[in-house]
């Protein structure tokens, strides 16, 4: 059974007739409830916006709070949503208020937890804004507020801040990483073994062979016959394992003869960084199509 702690401590009588309060068992949690007309005490968590503001390719902006919690600590720009506001709203006001920063909604990062004890948990939305103009300066509730390289930030004390930036510095390096196509897997040297023209699949391919490059049944591949110089892209249909069987179904068929051998190749997009570091996984058949080398 949950508690809801020293948030049930703090409340003694019912905000809507003042009769006392009293602790009840309400879905598996114990809650305060009026002993009168029944109004429930839920210390649902305070919604707060977070300002992650990066001047650059590497500064972001951080403040120095002047209240509880985290006084005298460096932390995101941030502040409680009002009643009669969006969150998209509270951070572009809170970031002016507390940096003399005007900035521009970009994206959304996420929503975090902080637990604290001033206000039990606070649930925080937290979202990319692009630095807009305005030379930062300490205003409500703050004694500084300055720019600072990501490499060389001050102590943090909020979990749920140190996770945005984290994870706010990830996303844009996602988003800037260059894609590339490279080869993921190989069969080389496999010989047909059948063809059929009246059929609506395409290339079957024995499965072991194909368990062992990792390609799929009904991956896309490129064909490449080495005896006539033919290539095609199809997709894969997989054969019994074991029997050896390369088989062209469908107009695949027209590109090669039994007894000639093909190289079938599939490709893979990844970030520039994955990709250098990516080895494909290659294999060559013997004349009866069984695995001779890895």
């Amino acid at each position: 059974m949950k508690k809801k702690g020293n948030q049930m401590k703090k409340h003694k009588f019912c905000p809507l007739c003042r009769s006392a309060l009293s602790p009840r068992k309400i879905d598996d949690t114990v809650r305060l409830v009026c002993t009168q007309c029944g109004w429930v005490f839920y210390a649902n968590p305070l919604p707060s916006a977070v300002a992650f503001v990066l001047r650059g390719e590497d500064e972001v902006l951080l403040i120095k709070r002047g209240i509880r919690p985290g006084k005298g600590k460096w932390a995101l720009p941030s502040g409680f949503v009002e009643i009669d506001e969006t969150p998209e709203k509270t951070v572009i006001r809170e970031l002016k208020e507390e940096t003399n920063i005007d900035g521009t909604l970009e994206d959304l990062i996420g929503v975090y937890t902080e637990p604290t004890s001033m206000y039990g948990n606070v649930l925080l939305i937290a979202y990319d804004v692009k630095f807009h103009k305005g030379k930062p300066r300490a205003r409500t509730d703050t004694v500084d507020a300055k720019f600072f390289p990501l490499s060389k930030l001050p102590k943090i004390p909020f979990s749920s801040h140190r996770a945005i930036i984290r994870d706010a510095v990830s996303r844009r390096k996602e988003a800037n990483s260059v894609n590339v196509c490279v080869l993921k897997s190989k069969i080389t040297e496999a010989t047909i073994t059948n063809t059929k023209l009246f059929y609506k699949g395409s290339m079957g391919i024995d499965g072991t062979v194909l368990k062992k490059v990792d390609i799929l049944p009904g991956e896309k591949v490129q064909v490449l016959n080495y005896d006539n110089g033919e290539r095609l892209e199809t997709y894969t249909i997989e054969e019994r394992a074991g029997s050896g069987r390369i088989v062209l179904y469908g107009p695949a068929s027209r590109k090669g003869k039994v007894g000639q051998r093909l190289c079938i190749l599939s490709y893979a997009n990844m970030n520039y960084d994955d990709a250098k570091a990516f080895r494909a996984k290659v294999v060559t058949l013997d004349s009866k199509n069984r695995i001779k080398r890895r």
